[in-house]
């Protein structure tokens, strides 16, 4: 039996913030996100800056802000 269509993997972060993580297979294109062109205009530039190692390593998340500065 396969569980993956069964089981839902939820993350919460704090009190507030919950997300669930979704199978790319039941992630389409006409899903709201990825026809957004703004976001996908963003993902892109987010991808080029990793890829010229434009990103910052955070050590300490109690400390998130003092680390990124």
């Amino acid at each position: 039996m396969n569980l993956t269509n069964m089981e839902r993997v939820i993350v919460q972060c704090g009190n507030t913030e919950t997300y669930e993580i979704v199978p790319a297979k039941k992630i389409s294109d006409t899903d709201k996100y990825f026809s957004n062109t703004k976001l996908l205009q963003a993902l892109k530039e987010a991808e080029e800056d990793i890829a010229a190692g434009s990103v910052r390593e955070v050590k300490d998340v109690k400390q998130i802000w003092e680390g990124i500065q």
